[in-house]
């Protein structure tokens, strides 16, 4: 029997220590009482402006090109006018098709014909003087694009380098990329007719970085 009333003991301390604790907890209907009465206290923040965005500007990328092909891009773009909002930027890309003449039986053979193609006005060049597949071939220009070097190639026979040569030859070199910021709807309109006379070389519109 001790057992039993050890646990009726124990049952009436912790049902009187609830009752106490209940009697000694705030009066919530009280608190809003009390918060009613504060109420011209109360004031309401507004949210704070967001900034504005800044408008974004528009830039047209195009390229890129080889030292060759840029030669004749700053000539077609020399009438647009566009000052200082045209911008070069020089990076290595992978040049998967180059413009050649083949293999000569000897050094003295390929320099007498690099002194050929000088005198037709064909400036840029390369003696390839390593040993190897290519010792003693000119390269006469490293593209991104077949088409790029096909229409080279092309260029190059209507001057009378009939022996010149398009194939596969993967090397980095450094070529170039136009930005055009802003361009108006006119300028943008010449500028994609422009870019059908160069098809190797790509052409896309986006926000200018930095901006």
């Amino acid at each position: 029997m001790k057992w039993l009333f050890a646990l009726l003991l124990l049952v009436n301390v912790v049902l009187g220590g609830y009752l106490y604790l209940q009697d000694k907890r705030p009066n919530s209907d009280a608190q809003i009482i009390n918060l009613q009465m504060n109420a011209d206290q109360i004031r309401v923040i507004p949210e704070p402006p967001r900034p504005k965005r800044p408008a974004r500007t528009a830039c047209l990328k195009w390229g890129s090109f080889g030292d060759l092909e840029m030669e004749r891009v700053r000539a077609a773009l020399s009438a647009a006018k566009l000052a200082e909002r045209l911008s070069e930027s020089k990076s290595a890309v992978t040049a998967n098709w180059w413009v050649y003449l083949p293999r000569q039986r000897s050094r003295a053979r390929m320099e007498r014909k690099a002194n050929q193609l000088r005198e037709l006005g064909i400036t840029e060049l390369e003696t390839m003087t390593e040993q190897g597949r290519w010792q003693y071939a000119i390269s006469l220009g490293a593209f991104r694009k077949e088409i790029s070097a096909r229409n080279y190639g092309d260029q190059l026979k209507a001057s009378g380098v009939r022996t010149a040569v398009v194939g596969e030859r993967e090397q980095r070199v450094l070529q170039t990329t136009l930005t055009i910021r802003a361009p108006n709807t006119s300028e943008s309109t010449r500028l994609v007719e422009l870019a059908a006379r160069f098809p190797g070389a790509d052409m896309r519109a986006g926000e200018c970085q930095g901006e």
